[in-house]
Formats: C-alpha cells, structure tokens, sequence
C-alpha cells in the first residue's frame, strides 16, 4: 500500500509542477481540501475547494515549482493514511501533511492537503 500512496503523492507533486490540471482527476477526492494557514493574511486561515484549487493551478496563480519528495511518515490505518513529506525546492520549499482515502475501488486519493511554507 505505500508504494501506491507515494505514488498518488508523486502524481500530485508532478501535477503541480507541470500546472497539469487532469492528473489530479484519478488522485483527488471529490471532497479534496487545502488548508491554508495564514493565507492570504497572517490573521487568516483558507479552505480551498478542489474546483478553486484547480482554477488557482491553470490561472498560474500556484504552481510550476519543481519539487523533490522526501517522506517522512506514512501512517496506514486500514483504508486512511496519513503522509507528512517535505517538498524541497532549489529556494525554499513546504512540508505537507496529506490525508488520503480509499474509493470504493480501493484506490487511494487526496482528501486533504495542508502545506507548512519553509523559506
């Protein structure tokens, strides 16, 4: 199972990079959430829905950084995970905890993503 988990966050990262909005069809939960602490403000905190996560990827507004993968932590608790990675970029990057799902065909996708930027 976790060859397949850190496959769907690979894609995920890959998806981003590429600004690639239809690899996240198969990886992404129809009920896929960023969290965004401190964002747009320091005083907020955002929920970004799939749809505004996808239309903020193919406006360009997020998107386009290479990043590589480094997992830290892969808990599975039957058909849950959680995954903490850091995304390291040549300036900066994010550490990011993922919740993933399995669909009813036990396929693993994205349900949540909350990213911590590092400078």
């Amino acid at each position: 199972m976790e060859k397949e988990i850190k496959s769907v966050i690979e894609t995920f990262v890959k998806a981003g990079e590429e600004r690639n909005v239809a690899m996240y069809n198969d990886i992404l939960h129809e009920n896929f959430r960023v969290i965004a602490n401190k964002y747009p403000t320091s005083d907020k905190i955002s929920i970004i829905p799939a749809e505004g996560y996808k239309a903020l990827i193919t406006k360009e507004v997020i998107g386009g950084t290479k990043y590589e993968v480094v997992f830290k932590s892969i808990d599975i608790a039957e058909h849950s995970a959680t995954v903490i990675a850091e995304l390291k970029a040549e300036k900066g990057g994010q550490s990011v905890t993922f919740l993933l799902v399995q669909n009813t065909e036990n396929e693993w996708q994205i349900i949540t993503d909350m990213a911590t930027q590092k400078k």
